[in-house]
């Protein structure tokens, strides 16, 4: 489960159980996701195995052409359920049956099939709007990309956050809340990843937003203890699995551990964890003012939101002085991977408010 299980003293526990549906039975598998949640599972047999995997290698091709060439809605769906599961085995319960696919020739393949065709779809959206090579290698020019990106906003940004303002109702924010938990219960980890050694004052940087997110040593305040305190306070179970329906929040999750799994996109992870730091704060300010118009102990109930304001107001400026900008001037080359990984962020949280558009019906008002 994404929510996991919960020991006696109410400790957050990984379950045993993946965190996607896994299908039953083989001819219950049709799309790419399913078929690859069913070779995951520890019930096949090896001829449906050696079946699957070559309409595996027959399929795949028109999928990524669906997907990144005609951006089919459906396939692209598929794709990012997909990469989903695939980062899930990284991330699952160590006696789980699908680690023992963590290094399967066939999933390695596929991963890094999947992640190519999508990363050069996405890089090839972004390219414009990049610094030029000469800002990237200046760590000054660079910070300054970062906060003037960060600070972009799109007739959707602005919509979504105004709405949540003043709107929004308890059944609408109990949907962002639902879909904003598969990533709160996983950013940890996706920070974690970021802290593989690369230098001293990087490692320094990070720790100190881990030490923020595990609530400075003190159990109930940590981000994840505090955001399910929140559900259980507003009457709502950690989902099971990811509530969307969508790709665009698949692709903004994914984000996270294709660079953080892949060490040749350190620099890009790096840059897309530094972005939510400097556009969040506007944004849990929006939140929060529509909590208190809907809760007169909003407060109590969602601290989450409070702390979070309180901590990313400092995470911002740290994250550039303390690690885009030392970055840059130890390895002037990094600069440009770290704006690609920034920029990305910034095209995932943009869908993301497009999706919450969509589901909230605010598009004929702002389009």
């Amino acid at each position: 489960m994404i929510n996991g299980l919960f020991a006696e003293q109410g400790d957050r526990i990984i379950d045993l159980q993946p965190s996607f549906p896994i299908p039953q039975r083989p001819e219950q598998a049709f799309t790419l996701a399913e078929k690859v949640a069913y070779l995951l599972s520890n019930d096949h047999q090896f001829l449906e195995t050696t079946a699957i995997l070559r309409d595996l290698e027959y399929d795949l091709p028109v999928i990524l052409h669906l997907a990144f060439e005609q951006e089919d809605t459906i396939a692209l769906l598929d794709v990012h359920k997909t990469l989903y599961q695939i980062y899930e085995v990284y991330l699952s319960h160590p006696l789980s049956p699908v680690c023992l696919h963590e290094h399967s020739p066939w999933l390695l393949t596929l991963r890094n099939q999947l992640e190519t065709a999508w990363l050069n779809y996405e890089i090839s959206i972004i390219k414009k709007q990049l610094p030029n090579p000469s800002e990237a290698k200046n760590s000054k020019s660079l910070c300054a990309w970062f906060l003037e990106q960060a600070q972009q906003e799109s007739a959707i940004d602005k919509g979504v956050l105004i709405f949540f303002k003043n709107q929004a109702s308890i059944e609408q924010f109990n949907l962002f809340l639902l879909s904003d938990a598969t990533l709160n219960y996983r950013f940890f980890d996706a920070l974690a990843l970021g802290q593989l050694y690369f230098s001293e004052i990087v490692k320094t940087e990070i720790t100190n937003n881990m030490w923020d997110e595990c609530g400075n040593g003190v159990e109930n305040k940590s981000h994840t203890k505090q955001f399910t305190l929140m559900l259980t306070k507003l009457g709502l179970q950690p989902p099971q699995f990811p509530v969307w329906d969508d790709w665009h929040p698949y692709a903004g999750y994914n984000l996270y551990f294709c660079f953080g799994l892949n060490r040749k996109h350190y620099f890009k992870s790096l840059g897309s964890l530094a972005m939510p730091e400097l556009f969040d704060p506007n944004r849990n300010r929006a939140i929060i003012t529509g909590l208190e118009r809907l809760y007169f102990d909003a407060r109590i109930k969602c601290e989450y939101f409070y702390n979070h304001i309180e901590t990313e107001e400092e995470h911002g400026s740290r994250w550039l002085n303390n690690i885009i900008a030392p970055l840059v001037e130890m390895q002037p080359e990094a600069g440009i991977e770290l704006a690609i990984g920034g920029a990305l962020r910034m095209e995932a949280m943009r869908r993301y408010n497009e999706y919450l558009a969509l589901k909230f019906g605010l598009f004929k008002h702002l389009l």
